[in-house]
């Protein structure tokens, strides 16, 4: 599929609209109907020009008469599917005779889009027009999306198995009998930090797949926050050390006990933290705060208020841009900030978050001024 360009993809360009017909008194009709609003249309008499100029344009979309002479609209969209260049233009097919279920069969099996019926409605035509674009700009999108998963798959996968397959070939040419020394402990160690990696990355995905199909299941209970808050806390200390972070956590007063279960919660704390020392720079300062929140909760047909506990962790690092905060908790999808700092990722630990706190009846969510601060957050249920 085309890349669409930024004008394109914005919307602001007037859709182009290539329609193909043999009757010029047609063309003439539909291009004055068509003068004053917001589309710019092509001209083909042929099945044979429309190939010509779909391939030169690559209009957004393509109104075909089936009766044409010498190459009927069948014939032309079968060489227009054929053609990598034209294969996923939307088309309309335009009729005024073959109505029948076969030729319509006959059409969508070859790849239309849709039918229109002469004399055309302009209005109509506009709003499939604008339907298909749609479509067809978020299949640009979602093709991207696919590609930067896949370039972030591959790389993820690719740079722990070649640390492993080194250390292989290097003790190999050790030669048996060797005995193990210094280096190949150091080696081995480096193939064993790859291989963990690698457990982390596949864990990753298929923790994904059980969350989103239900296949989890949650020992839920009332516990006091610290008891997945401190361990974590505890456990990070010498990595916020190493990196000259300041890390420090505040509990507000009257916290009551959440219903969760502890040890998936814990998942979610870890990440938020790891994610903010990440784009922590030397002698930054990360905070976790524990407080009690009130928030909207629908019950049967009613919206009522309920008592959450909130746990933000706030940093001064880089921040994130605020078109890009709605976007940190879809899959696969990482902010720009990531690329400048350089952090590598599959984009599927917020995912995760996301998925573990909304399943036990919580929230999450961020909030950064770029440059200044970045806090994540979930909410999750107060015990009863």
């Amino acid at each position: 599929m085309r890349d669409l360009t930024q004008e394109e993809s914005s919307g602001t360009r007037n859709p182009r609209l290539l329609v193909v017909d043999d009757t010029e008194d047609n063309l003439d009709l539909l291009e004055f109907a068509l003068k004053r609003k917001p589309v710019t249309m092509i001209r083909a008499t042929s099945g044979r020009e429309c190939l010509e100029l779909a391939a030169l344009h690559n209009p957004d979309l393509i109104l075909l008469d089936i009766q044409m002479p010498e190459m009927d609209g069948f014939e032309t969209l079968r060489r227009l599917r054929s053609n990598p260049r034209t294969a996923k233009i939307p088309v309309i097919f335009l009729t005024a005779q073959k109505k029948d279920a076969d030729s319509i069969a006959t059409g969508l099996a070859l790849g239309a889009d849709q039918y229109l019926t002469k004399p055309i409605d302009t209005e109509e035509l506009l709003v499939r027009t604008k339907m298909l674009i749609q479509l067809k700009r978020a299949e640009a999108e979602l093709e991207r999306t696919r590609a930067d998963f896949m370039a972030m798959l591959v790389h993820d996968l690719r740079s722990p198995l070649i640390g492993i397959k080194s250390v292989i070939e290097l003790l190999q040419e050790s030669g048996k009998g060797t005995m193990l020394n210094d280096d190949h402990f150091e080696l081995l160690s480096s193939a064993h930090a790859s291989s963990r990696k690698l457990l982390e990355l596949i864990s990753d995905f298929l923790d994904v797949s059980k969350y989103e199909g239900g296949n989890i299941e949650f020992e839920k209970q009332a516990v006091p926050v610290v008891q997945f808050v401190d361990p974590v806390v505890k456990q990070m200390d010498f990595q916020f050390r190493q990196k000259n972070v300041k890390l420090s956590t505040v509990y507000a007063d009257g916290v009551p006990n959440v219903f969760v279960d502890a040890r998936k919660t814990e998942q979610v704390v870890m990440n938020f933290l790891s994610n903010a020392l990440k784009f922590s720079k030397s002698g930054g300062t990360i905070e976790v705060r524990v407080e009690r929140v009130e928030d909207d909760v629908l019950e049967g047909a009613e919206i009522v208020k309920k008592p959450f506990v909130k746990i933000s962790i706030t940093d001064n690092g880089v921040g994130i841009a605020p078109e890009e905060l709605p976007l940190l908790f879809e899959r696969y999808r990482q902010a720009s900030s990531a690329k400048a700092v350089k952090q590598k990722g599959t984009g599927l630990g917020l995912v995760i978050c996301k998925l573990i706190v909304e399943a036990q009846g919580g929230k999450v969510g961020a909030m950064s001024e770029p440059g200044v601060w970045t806090t994540f957050y979930c909410m999750l249920p107060a015990a009863e």
